[in-house]
Formats: structure tokens, sequence, C-alpha cells
């Protein structure tokens, strides 16, 4: 099975590689400078030093002029030399950045093509306009081949755009999970739909799931799976009951709430997981009459109940009939997990396996959309005072075999964290 790259862990450079590219070229124009000056058979003087310095880096600068005008030409070809849509290719970059650029230029153009008495001369023009032939062809073929092109930028692009699918979806997504939790009212106060906490309680007493032998959880879990097939559906979640290493199922009898979307009443199901925990095994010292014998009964002494206390004896029970070895009993917990379906995610599915007649929408776009979208309703959640200690966000990674019973470990190990939390906070 093909994994793909971690979804949560795509993170654009942000420019983080320019002081390290700067540095390098720094570093080999400081060596190539060095050994000119060690390998020179002049004595080393600050004028000579002064002037190399100048030469070295006049031709270094050189090529800027021309690839400076073979760029501005080529996105003024692209702009179908409109002047407006021209000066939006370059609408992104600093003002000051673009004078800066300019000025530099125009006075490497200044020094290129006068001479020492401050004349034109037309060999330099000649060699400048042929480089600049030279450097259009080498951009249209950069340009052509896509060679500037990089992935990350464009995903940074991408995360960084106020149009695309995600936050839509989590504000959508989000809107719901609220009216779960709140409840739904009406203008006049009157109550339509309970608030979770309220529905839980009823869930619970109508279930007789309260005793000391189930934990039911206080948050609605949001299944939000890494995965390249899994989907996190209701329908998945049943099928996975019967795969081996799978000890999960989902109850018979969901938690339904009553809300309003488009001015139509809605009814909307919240399903319940139900999972056992591993058995173990805890020793403890019995203090009951474990090994009792019903038939003594008489007062009086005889050899019956003579052989009896020997019996007794070698079984470690006291004369009054208490046990005090160490036995060990078997001891779990049935889990109850509330969760509601993410029908958002399974929509960016579902524009995955659309045919590209219909939507251009990849493997990597989707991954670019689950991490926005994963992003954004985590932050409307927490930035929600009532939400944000009602609702959580379970990220996990489902790339592993059928059979190795991993969304129930998964599962397993979210319990486990649960628990712990609500131990460190009681």
């Amino acid at each position: 099975m093909r994994k793909y790259s971690k979804i949560y862990k795509i993170k654009p450079r942000e420019k983080r590689g320019r002081f390290w590219v700067l540095s390098f070229f720094a570093g080999i124009f400081a060596i190539q400078m060095g050994c000119s000056l060690c390998c020179s058979s002049e004595p080393i003087q600050f004028e000579t030093v002064f002037s190399d310095l100048k030469s070295q880096l006049s031709y270094l600068v050189l090529p800027l002029v021309p690839l400076h005008l073979a760029i501005y030409l080529l996105h003024f070809r692209k702009a179908n030399y409109d002047l407006k849509t021209f000066n939006k290719f370059f609408a992104r970059i600093n003002m000051k950045t673009k004078a800066g650029v300019s000025v530099l230029v125009m006075s490497i153009f200044l020094l290129i093509v006068l001479d020492d008495e401050s004349k034109l001369e037309n060999g330099k023009l000649l060699d400048l306009v042929i480089q600049s032939i030279a450097a259009a062809v080498a951009v249209m073929l950069f340009d052509c081949l896509k060679i500037q092109r990089n992935t990350v930028e464009d995903e940074g692009v991408v995360a960084r755009a106020k149009h695309h699918v995600a936050p839509g979806l989590a504000m959508a997504y989000f809107r719901y999970i609220e009216n779960v939790v709140k409840g739904v009212y009406e203008e006049d106060g009157s109550e339509i739909n309970k608030p979770h906490e309220e529905a839980l309680h009823e869930y619970i007493k109508e279930n007789e799931i309260g005793s000391v032998r189930d934990w039911v959880s206080s948050k609605i879990l949001i299944l939000f799976p890494e995965s390249d097939q899994i989907r996190g559906t209701v329908q998945e979640i049943a099928k996975r009951e019967k795969e081996d290493g799978e000890n999960h199922c989902l109850t018979l009898d969901p938690i339904t709430h009553k809300y309003f979307s488009s001015a139509q009443p809605r009814t909307s199901v919240l399903n319940v997981i139900k999972i056992k925990d591993n058995e173990i095994k805890i020793p403890y010292s019995c203090s009951e009459g474990c090994f009792r014998n019903p038939f003594v009964k008489s007062k009086s002494i005889d050899c019956d109940q003579i052989q009896m206390r020997n019996r007794e004896s070698l079984l470690g029970v006291t004369p009054s009939g208490l046990c005090e070895k160490i036995h060990e009993r078997k001891e779990w917990q049935n889990n109850y997990v509330i969760f509601a379906e993410n029908r958002p995610l399974n929509t960016l599915y579902q524009m995955v396996d659309s045919p590209e007649s219909q939507i251009s929408f990849t493997r990597k776009d989707f991954e670019v959309q689950f991490k926005l979208y994963y992003a954004e309703l985590k932050r409307l959640i927490e930035e929600d005072d009532v939400c944000k200690n009602k609702v959580e966000l379970f990220l996990y990674h489902d790339y592993e075999h059928k059979k190795s019973g991993n969304f129930s470990k998964n599962l397993k190990n979210k319990i486990l964290e649960m628990k712990m939390r609500d131990q460190k906070d009681n």
C-alpha cells in the first residue's frame, strides 16, 4: 500500500533558505578573491585589492541587466502587451524592492556601456544586446520547462490564499457542531434541541451505562484519519468490526439532535462506539470466607470436623473461616466514545475520486486542503469557550494493514489519553 507524505507535516519554507544560499555565494566569492590575491606575484596593496574587488563585482553583476530586461519582456508578452495586466504580474512585489532593483540595474547599465570619459561605446552596447537576446532565450526555456516552479512554494501560495475550499467547509461544520453542543432555542427562549450534555445524561440513563465498569466520554470526537483509503465514515467503522484484531462495535442506539439548516428542520446523529479495555489481572489479599465449608455447623467435635480443620489449615484458611491467601481478579472497563461523522472530510475524498473531466483535484491538493481544514476547524473550536471543552479532534494514522486492528488500537490510546487528562483535571 502506498503511503503518502504525512499531511500534518506539510509546511512551506517561508523563505528560510535565502540566508543559506546567499551565505554560500558569499563564501565562494571570498575564497575566489583570497586565492587570486595569494597567487598574485605582485605585492598586496590596498589599491590593488580594491581594484580587484571592483572588477570581480562588476563581472558578477554584469548578467543582471540582460536578465532583468529578458524577464520584463517575457512577462510583457504574457500580458498580451497590456500594461494593466503586466503590472499585475509584479503586484505582490514590494514597491521599495522594485525601485531598488530598478535603480541598481540602471547603475550597472551605465557602468557597462560608458567608458572612462563617460561616452557611449558601441561595442559594449552591441555586446549587451547579444547578452539580452541570449538571456531572453534562456528565460523562455526555463518558463516552458517550468523549472522555476516549486511545489512547496505553490502549496504555500495556496495556504495563504483567501479563496479555497477548506475554510468554508470548516465554518459550515463548526456551525453544525456548535448547535449540537449548545442546543437550539427559539427566539422566545423555548427549547428546540437540548444541549449535548443534557442529551448525553439522558442517553446514559436510558441505556443504563452509568456503572463503575462503564466509562462514557463527555467530549464529542471528530475523526481525522490520515490515510490513503480509510475515510472514517460510519459505514467503514461498522464494517471494520468484523476484521481481525479489531474489538470495537457501534451501539444500536445513537444520540440524536435537532437543528435548523437554511430554515429547514434537520436531525443529526451522533454515533457511539463501544470498546472494552484490555483485561488485566490484579493481585489482592482476600479477607472473605473463600474456603469456608458450609457443612460445618455442629458445635460437637467429631472425626469429620477434625479432618475438615486439617484441610482448612492446608488451604490457608483461618479457624474463623477467612482466607488469607493472595488471589487474582480480572478487571476491565467498557468505554463509550461519542463521535460525529466528519462529512466535510468525506467531501474532500470524493473530490479526489472524481474524474478529471469533472474537477481537477489531485492528491496533493487534497493533502493541502486536509491540513487547512483541520487547522481552521481546530482554531474555531478552540476560540469558542463552550465547544473547546466539549469537542476534540482526533488526528491519527491509518495506513496499516486491515488485519492489524489499527483503528481499535488508536482508539484505545486516545481513550487512555482522555482518561489521564480527566484524572489530572480532577
